[in-house]
């Protein structure tokens, strides 16, 4: 008998009594059933939609205890409470609806109205969300685990505050009314999914669309910061067009002169440097590089705070009433009632009206997100995530994701990706995998610790033939292995810096995620690098209770080594186990190298001049030298400009050149490229850590006047394989571009 044939229905995430009484009368008994019937006949069964064999199969755990399953939690319409507040609704959607109309569940509402209201509207829609923290010094978001998430039915009040100059606005809630409608928990890896019914999102929507510019609020995405006209001088698309989901802006118009600077000013030069990798063009028959992800990424997960009047931020209400009472053209009680440190936002302004720069909006339905944990080990959650207010885009179609960016506080882990049990084959202490990448050849080299399959050289006059490379590691390292064996209660790894003198690794510390449960702690025992060995004993220590399985989604993580606190260079690192004394056992693993290099590579202009296309360009010699240059061009004459650089670094990858400007890109004059704007050049040798070039670009005397921008960058061959990028998917063979330098210069360009 499988697996399959002895899991109970009722006892599966998402389905319940009724869904399994459903599903067994209409000749569905098992898992295998399930995974058998077709996407349509499951959604006609099981009475809500999105509900897929996949998602249903995911969520067993089979009976090999090896297996880490990773799903979200999920709020199904078995769990959602039916508030007062939605009722009212419902009774002005119903033709025909029970005098006595309540319901304790969405799905008991459903049953009650299956002929009084229009089907549609009894549906249900998925919606997934992860929580995280945001880190930004590494522009990384991490998982929070095990968290609990609050479902709930608000009802607030918002003053709001749209500056004339900015095209970016906030929120200031006052008089909010929440009702928990369902709770559920983020899974190992932060992830949850709620299945909400289609006449709450209508009752939201309904409301919305009866005021002017509410149906657009929504916490902004890059991309709709990037697409909307009236942010940027230089608009990425024609400002006559209203916003809706559009392909992804061209690459060569997010770097325009105006637009750059103000994405810059706006989303903070991180977002920048992440659009800029996501932007190298390639060569033609190249995988497209993956801007969409980026793209899609929370426009502001480190809020900007408004930029309020001289008083607003008084504590006192009355104080705050006096000093602002006639300025602000606002009820004085509103401006008494909210808290100036609370605030939601930015969001972008409308695009169709006129917006006052301060109103008023009272009663706005939504379904929003809070978020409890435990943060302090103390028995009660504290809240990590509050002002849930407009995550969810209602009007978008299908499936919706959402992200929550908890308070820094909240217990996050460093990742979700690691070694599970059934890659591993333990017959020795062994470091197994950095991150998600093997130890092994070919695509690890151990004796060098280079990554040979990652930004490999691309020989000149070579279109296929791509030698081994050397890629060196960056960033925070987690490193995956075998340490649990019998005699062994303790374990740590060893390293030496450059042949140097073999010292233990000390004062790491990290959450490891755990199934079902709230992460662990691992840290040091002692000064001397030993860490517990975390099996089953030491796992109903640490949780108090009796365990079955291992809960560890990765029971083989040795190590979460932040290499930006160590210098750049070779390690030799090595696995070492121990007894209950800490007394270091005979077995140890082999060696394994890793090559180390956070630096960014050099970038250097030695001359930056412009002259007649009628020239030869060795003549072209009007320097260019103001920080804020202008190029008077002769009327009707075609001009260019050359620049003189050098990119250097111990692993030095790639540097392009490029020139934007005014709609019309220059295009490469020398070398000559075909019209192409982009100069790029690719490191040809493991050996090759230097390139000087001089290059010019042809600006037309019919190009129009104004700003037009140089941009230079050099990209390191070093790289991260936590999972964040497509390394698994493409067995380790990608390019990446992790670390660089940038160089930027504006140059007006007007006519005599």
């Amino acid at each position: 008998m499988s697996t399959n044939d002895t899991i109970e229905l009722e006892k599966i995430p998402g389905i319940g009594p009724k869904r399994a009484k459903a599903l067994r009368v209409a000749g569905y008994e098992t898992l295998d059933d399930l995974e058998a019937a077709t996407e349509d006949e499951l959604r006609d069964v099981a009475m809500f939609d999105d509900i897929l064999a996949r998602d249903i199969k995911a969520t067993v755990s089979p009976d090999d205890e090896r297996v880490a399953v990773k799903h979200p939690n999920a709020v199904t319409p078995d769990d959602w409470r039916v508030t007062e507040r939605q009722l009212t609704h419902i009774r002005t959607l119903a033709d025909d609806a029970p005098l006595e109309l309540d319901a304790e569940t969405a799905l008991d509402l459903r049953d009650r109205l299956e002929f009084a209201v229009d089907p549609d509207l009894l549906d249900f829609r998925r919606v997934c969300g992860r929580v995280v923290t945001y880190d930004a010094d590494t522009d990384e978001y991490h998982p929070v685990p095990n968290a609990t998430v609050h479902v709930e039915d608000t009802d607030c009040s918002f003053l709001s505050q749209f500056p004339s100059d900015l095209g970016l606005g906030w929120f200031y809630p006052y008089d909010c009314t929440r009702e928990t409608i369902a709770t559920t928990t983020t899974d190992e890896c932060g992830e949850f999914c709620v299945y909400v019914p289609t006449w709450d999102i209508d009752r939201v929507l309904s409301f919305r669309e009866e005021r002017l510019c509410l149906p657009e609020i929504a916490k902004p995405r890059l991309r709709d910061v990037l697409e909307r006209p009236e942010v940027f001088p230089d608009p990425v698309r024609p400002p006559d067009l209203r916003p809706r989901p559009r392909p992804d802006p061209l690459p060569d118009r997010l770097f325009d002169p105006g637009v750059l600077e103000r994405t810059t000013e706006l989303l903070g030069d991180a977002a920048v440097r992440r659009l800029g990798a996501g932007t190298e063009g390639g060569s033609f028959g190249d995988p497209r590089p993956d801007l969409g992800i980026d793209l899609d990424r929370p426009a502001f997960p480190d809020p900007p705070e408004p930029p309020t009047p001289e008083g607003f931020r008084r504590p006192e209400p009355d104080e705050r009433v006096e000093l602002l009472g006639e300025e602000l053209p606002v009820d004085r009680e509103v401006l008494g009632a909210i808290d100036p440190d609370r605030f939601v936002g930015p969001f972008l302004a409308c695009t169709d009206v006129t917006l006052p720069e301060w109103r008023t909006i009272v009663d706005v339905p939504d379904i929003t997100f809070r978020v409890t944990q435990d943060v302090d080990g103390d028995g009660t959650e504290e809240t990590i995530y509050s002002e849930g207010y407009f995550d969810v885009r209602w009007d978008e179609a299908g499936s919706v994701d959402v992200d929550l960016v908890a308070d820094d506080e909240a217990n996050s882990i460093p990742t979700c990706d690691g070694l599970t049990p059934e890659n591993v084959e333990c017959d020795g202490p062994s470091i197994d995998s950095v991150g998600l990448m093997p130890t092994r050849a070919p695509i690890y080299d151990d004796e060098t610790g280079y990554a040979r399959r990652i930004n490999r050289p691309k020989p000149s006059g070579s279109t296929s033939s791509r030698p081994d490379g050397t890629a060196p590691f960056s960033g925070t390292l987690q490193l995956h292995g075998c340490h649990r064996f019998e005699e062994a209660e303790y374990y740590r790894v060893l390293y030496s810096y450059e042949g140097g003198p073999e010292q233990p690794f000390t004062g790491h510390e990290w959450h490891a995620p755990a199934i079902g449960r709230d992460p662990v702690h691992v840290q040091p025992t002692g000064s001397d690098g030993w860490y517990p060995i975390l099996d089953i004993p030491y796992l109903e220590s640490y949780y108090g209770e009796s365990l079955g399985d291992n809960p560890l989604l990765f029971p083989y993580w040795l190590l979460n080594w932040n290499t930006r606190g160590y210098r750049n260079g070779t390690y030799e690192v090595r696995l070492q186990l121990g007894d209950a004394n800490r007394d270091p056992l005979s077995t140890a693993s082999a060696r394994y190298a890793i090559e180390v290099d956070n630096r960014a590579p050099n970038l250097d202009i030695s001359r930056l001049a412009w002259g007649k296309l009628s020239d030869p360009v060795e003549k072209w010699d009007n320097d260019i030298t103001e920080s804020c240059p202008q190029i008077r061009r002769p009327a009707g004459e075609n001009i260019g400009i050359k620049v003189t650089f050098r990119a250097w670094g111990e692993h030095f990858r790639s540097v392009q050149a490029k020139m934007n400007g005014c709609n019309r890109n220059p295009t490469l004059y020398r070398p000559s490229s075909g019209g192409s704007s982009q100069y790029s050049y690719w490191h040809e040798t493991v050996g090759d850590r230097n390139h000087r070039k001089t290059v010019a670009f042809e600006v037309p005397s019919g190009y129009q006047q104004g700003a037009y921008r140089l941009r230079l960058r050099a990209v390191s061959r070093a790289f991260n394989p936590a999972g964040g990028n497509s390394g698994p998917s493409t067995n380790w063979e990608y390019d990446n571009g992790r670390i660089d330098t940038w160089f930027t210069r504006s140059i007006s360009i007007t006519n005599q």
